[in-house]
């Protein structure tokens, strides 16, 4: 499980997360929502064990995988020396890379393979920065906008992919602005305000439905 108890966490005099509790399972898919500014991302870096809670508790079994809003590339290096650095740091054969099951493939970054990092699109920048945070074959995986500002393609084939992982028993909190596609992927939706809670959904009935149960809680942020 993934689980966060009582978790605080204050930057100088500006308190953003008091006392927020969430727990997520194996299969499961929570979305956040809020505001910006309202915590939503240092609550996924601290359940990503990326930064510690001034208090509370974090409980965690098995490997995170952390996709942020801004990927962490090096944009001298081209996209397979990126993803180079990522398969020595798991140990993986590099003899594997861009084969015809890898995640690489899948999102289809093979005609991106000698490209500089500083030159790809974002959409692009984006899958890579999905496959990287995969390589570990991670249990619980954290996305933060994972479909901002990409294009239906893209869009598509992340979605796919997740959707592909969830199914195998992945947990993940993800960050999503979009009812449409946090719909499509999501099974319990959290509202995230001042700091708190306020809201729990379970999502259920048709896509449609689950957009609209998204997008009410997206007007209440």
């Amino acid at each position: 499980m993934l689980r966060l108890e009582g978790i605080r966490k204050a930057y100088g005099k500006n308190l953003v997360l008091d006392g927020v509790s969430l727990e997520c399972n194996p299969g499961e898919a929570i979305c956040l929502i809020g505001a910006n500014a309202a915590g939503k991302t240092t609550l996924l870096t601290i359940a990503g064990g990326l930064q510690l809670p001034d208090s509370g508790i974090r409980l965690c079994e098995g490997r995170v995988g952390y996709v942020p809003q801004e990927p962490a590339l090096l944009d001298a290096l081209t996209l397979k020396e990126n993803l180079s650095l990522w398969y020595a740091a798991y140990g993986l054969p590099k003899n594997k890379m861009f084969s015809d099951t890898s995640m690489e493939t899948l999102l289809e970054l093979g005609p991106f393979a000698k490209t500089p990092a500083g030159k790809l699109s974002g959409g692009v920048k984006k899958r890579l920065s999905v496959v990287c945070a995969l390589l570990g074959d991670p249990q619980w995986i954290l996305l933060d906008e994972p479909f901002a500002a990409l294009d239906i393609a893209s869009r598509e084939s992340i979605l796919k992919l997740l959707k592909g992982l969830k199914s195998k028993g992945k947990g993940m909190l993800l960050i999503s602005h979009d009812p449409l596609e946090a719909g499509e992927l999501a099974d319990r939706a959290l509202l995230l305000k001042a700091g708190r809670i306020h809201r729990d959904c379970l999502l259920s009935g048709t896509l449609e439905e689950r957009s609209s149960m998204i997008l009410k809680l997206l007007s209440q942020a």
